[in-house]
C-alpha cells in the first residue's frame, strides 16, 4: 500500500480552469483600467505535503498502520497456508465426506481472508483519506494567510490538470512549507 497515493491525486478545491477563466478577465479589466495586474502564484501541494513536519508525520503514521496491517494480514495467511498444507498431507488418508468438509473448511477461510484484506485496504484509504483532508485544512490557512500578506490574487495547484506551463519564480512551495512547519510547531 503506497501512502503518497492521496496525496499524488489530491487536488486543492479550486480547478484551474476556474481559476485561469476568472483571473484572465481580472488581467485583462486591470491593464485596460490601468491597475495594476493581479499577482499569481503556484504552490505543488504534494510536495508542501511532504516536506512538511506534519505532512512528514502523518506519512510515518501510515507507513506504521500499512506495515501493521500487512503483518496481521500475513498471520493470517501463514496460518490458512498452514491448514491447507496440513491438509494435502492427510487428504489422501481421509473418507470423501470429511475431504469435503476440511475443502470447505478452507474455502471459508480463503474467502475470510480475501475479505480481511479488503477491509485492511479500505481502513488503510479512509485513514489516508482523512490524513489528507486533515493536512489540507491546516495548510489552506496558511496558503491564504501567505497570499494576503503578499498580495496574491490567485494561488494555483502546480500538479492540477490544466495547468500546462507556469514560470518556476511563480512556486511558492518551499516558502508555504517553510510558512506551515512555523505555525504547526
Amino acid at each position: 500500500m503506497k501512502t503518497g497515493s492521496a496525496l499524488i491525486g489530491f487536488i486543492l478545491r479550486c480547478s484551474v480552469v476556474t481559476c485561469i477563466s476568472i483571473s484572465l478577465p481580472l488581467v485583462v479589466a486591470a491593464a485596460a483600467y490601468g491597475q495594476k495586474p493581479p499577482k499569481i502564484g503556484v504552490v505543488n501541494f504534494q510536495e508542501a505535503a511532504l516536506q512538511s513536519k506534519v505532512g512528514k508525520a502523518a506519512k510515518a503514521r501510515l507507513e506504521k498502520l500499512a506495515d501493521q496491517m500487512q503483518k496481521e494480514v500475513k498471520t493470517e495467511e501463514d496460518k490458512f497456508l498452514a491448514r491447507q498444507k496440513a491438509f494435502d498431507s492427510k487428504a489422501s488418508k481421509l473418507t470423501a465426506a470429511e475431504r469435503q468438509n476440511q475443502t470447505d473448511a478452507l474455502e471459508r477461510e480463503s474467502v475470510a481472508i480475501k475479505r480481511l484484506i479488503q477491509d485492511k485496504t479500505e481502513k488503510f484509504r479512509k485513514e489516508e483519506a482523512d490524513s489528507v483532508a486533515e493536512l489540507s485544512r491546516q495548510i489552506t490557512p496558511v496558503i491564504k494567510a501567505f497570499a494576503a500578506e503578499k498580495g496574491y490574487t490567485v494561488i494555483l495547484e502546480a500538479r492540477r490538470p490544466g495547468l500546462l506551463y507556469y514560470d518556476k519564480n511563480l512556486d511558492l512551495t518551499a516558502e508555504i512549507v517553510k510558512r506551515f512547519d512555523q505555525t504547526s510547531k
